[in-house]
């Protein structure tokens, strides 16, 4: 290819802001007030507390003579920077010459010179700088030095790409975020969101959010930035591979990563107002994720009305406020290509029965046809759980029209997304009613995820066998696959009382003579409810127990069980199931056997 060619479109990639080419109007989104629930907020991230949280801009004092175009590095190294004694003051420095850099557009290739040549003084290998160099010789239409820069532009970056995937198990290595984002932008991916993290052996890692555009999903993409975090604290045996320091220093020259970063942590220890000023923060740059944190920071407040919930330096403001807020920050991370904003404010619209009498506009036949746009853009761009929704509701009939041919359609969407929960989902529909036939091919789908030791997988596998549904039916092999799907839990650290809970109560009551295994299902529920005690006080699970003694004819122990299950369910306030379990009783003290379909 033609020397610096790929940069021709460079700030097109970085500047762009995904247009809002959806479908659907977001203009009768604010009146929108439903029942707030606490969503779970991300902790997870640094350790340590920030104190510092102005932000200051450093002085500027950048070259402006013609940098050499021979003296740079053949090699790709960055030891010789990262080992500067002054590094942690030098970061704050190129940090913010590279953000300069990144916020150029094209009719400023003239500032490019005075700013690469400052990072490449520096840092030799500096990817930023020789791309900043290279935009600005191409604009003198100098060849030679245009060929220099690329080149070494070049270099570095399949430096980058041979250490890693970009996964989050191999993230690439950089030193710099600006690194990461030209390594994107460099295939023409648009960021569109960063955040700064900890991930077990990679002290400080950067994800990366992009696209190709607004039609396509977005991506992640992982970068180590350990070195970075490695060098701020080299003079400190205690503060080595620590990434705190860093990300303040970062977060001081206007990182849209460190901030968003900073505001979740804060989130995590529910120190809303700060954290709510570092994620507006980092808003300013496109950052999905800060406006999804917002958004979820916004709901959750606005089921509290106390300041101490809400933060105590701040006025109190009203839950309809709270909820414009956070759906204000839903709209712009979907603007971003948000999928999991396009599903939140799907449902909330097709969930709503609290919208303001102010809004006459946005009627109810509306709210579904923004809703039910919102959840198909999700869907197409591979989100499963908006088509697994979508199909619920249909199959339903409750906020949707019953539709069993639009429930099947939109299962066979999810599963055709091969996300494990829709497999199963679908699967569990399909073996629901014998009439039924899916619209993808199920069991290699459900084997898929039998061989990567997905119990429930198994256990539908096992319905599927059951009922001769999709394949030839089969007692036999049912039971092997329930057994199979038990012996999976059991092995397990964590084990699914569920998954034991279903097969006992399938084997125990079932009318199938093959399947019936009542010993084996009474076992199975002997041992997970002698050794689980989070499970000896869950209704459910006493029901199938008092069940598999009642198959084995030991109706005296059954009603005992079965006693102690209706205590709990009254105690629990347990309405939905109470009726049930009475009836069971009632067979029990009759001396009768209960029977019930395969799940």
């Amino acid at each position: 290819m033609a020397t610096g060619a790929r940069f021709t479109q460079r700030n097109n990639v970085r500047c762009s802001v995904i247009s809002s080419a959806r479908s659907g109007c977001y203009n009768c989104l604010m009146s929108i007030h439903v029942a707030p629930a606490l969503i779970p907020l991300c902790s997870a991230l640094l350790l340590g507390v920030l104190s510092a949280c102005a932000t200051t801009a450093g002085n500027l004092a950048v070259s402006t003579q013609t940098p050499s175009t021979a003296n740079f590095s053949e090699t790709t190294d960055a030891t010789p920077y990262l080992a500067l004694t002054d590094f942690a003051e030098q970061l704050g420095y190129m940090t913010s010459l590279e953000a300069r850099v990144l916020a150029m557009s094209d009719d400023e290739p003239l500032a490019m010179g005075a700013l690469g040549s400052a990072l490449v003084e520096r840092n030799p290998n500096n990817l930023t700088g020789h791309y900043a160099l290279t935009a600005f010789y191409q604009h003198l239409d100098a060849a030679d030095a245009t060929a220099t820069h690329s080149l070494a532009f070049d270099q570095r970056q399949l430096a980058i790409l041979a250490t890693g995937d970009g996964s989050q198990e191999r993230p690439y290595r950089v030193t710099s975020r600006a690194e990461a984002m030209l390594t994107l932008m460099h295939d023409e991916q648009v960021i569109v969101g960063s955040i700064y993290q900890s991930n077990g052996p990679t002290p400080l890692q950067l994800l990366l959010l992009s696209r190709k555009d607004a039609a396509s999903p977005v991506a992640s993409s992982y970068f180590d930035l350990s070195v970075l975090a490695n060098a701020v604290g080299a003079g400190d045996e205690g503060n080595r591979e620590n990434p705190w320091e860093a990300l303040r220093i970062l977060a001081d020259n206007d990182d849209s990563a460190a901030r968003a970063a900073i505001g979740t942590y804060l989130a995590g220890q529910r120190r809303y107002e700060p954290a709510i000023g570092w994620l507006e923060m980092a808003s300013r740059e496109p950052n999905l994720l800060a406006h999804t944190l917002l958004a979820r920071i916004f709901w959750y407040q606005s089921g509290v009305t106390d300041n101490e919930s809400q933060g105590d330096s701040a006025p109190v403001k009203t839950a309809q406020e709270l909820v414009t807020k956070a759906i204000e920050n839903h709209v712009k991370a979907i603007d971003l290509g948000s999928t999991e904003s396009m599903y939140t404010l799907g449902r909330w619209l097709l969930e709503d029965t609290h919208t303001s009498s102010e809004d006459p506009a946005l009627s109810p036949q509306k709210k579904r046809e923004q809703a039910l746009s919102l959840l198909e853009q999700a869907g197409g761009l591979g989100h499963a759980e908006s088509y697994i929704y979508l199909a619920s509701q249909y199959q339903r009939g409750s906020r949707l029209p019953k539709s069993d041919d639009l429930a099947n359609r939109y299962f066979a969407k999810a599963a055709d997304l091969r996300n494990p929960k829709a497999v199963i989902s679908y699967a569990r529909y399909i073996a629901g009613s014998s009439g039924r036939e899916s619209r993808t091919r199920l069991m290699p789908l459900l084997r898929e995820l039998a061989d990567a030791d997905d119990p429930e997988a198994m256990v539908v596998i096992g319905n599927l066998y059951a009922k001769g549904v999709e394949v030839r039916r089969s007692a036999r092999k049912a039971v092997r696959w329930y057994k199979k799907a038990v012996e999976q839990v059991q092995s397990s650290h964590h084990g699914n009382a569920a998954i034991v809970n279903e097969v006992a109560w399938t084997l125990a009551v079932t009318d199938q003579k093959g399947l019936q295994k009542p010993d084996y299902a009474q076992a199975i529920m002997d041992e997970m409810m002698s050794s689980n005690k989070q499970v000896q006080t869950h209704p459910e699970y006493l029901d199938t127990w008092a069940a598999t003694y009642a198959a084995n004819g030991n109706f005296p122990r059954a009603i005992e069980l079965q006693k102690r299950a209706l205590y709990f369910a009254r105690t629990q306030e347990r309405n939905d199931v109470i009726d049930i379990l009475q009836t069971h009783l009632e067979s029990f003290e009759a001396g009768a056997n209960i029977t019930d379909d395969i799940p």
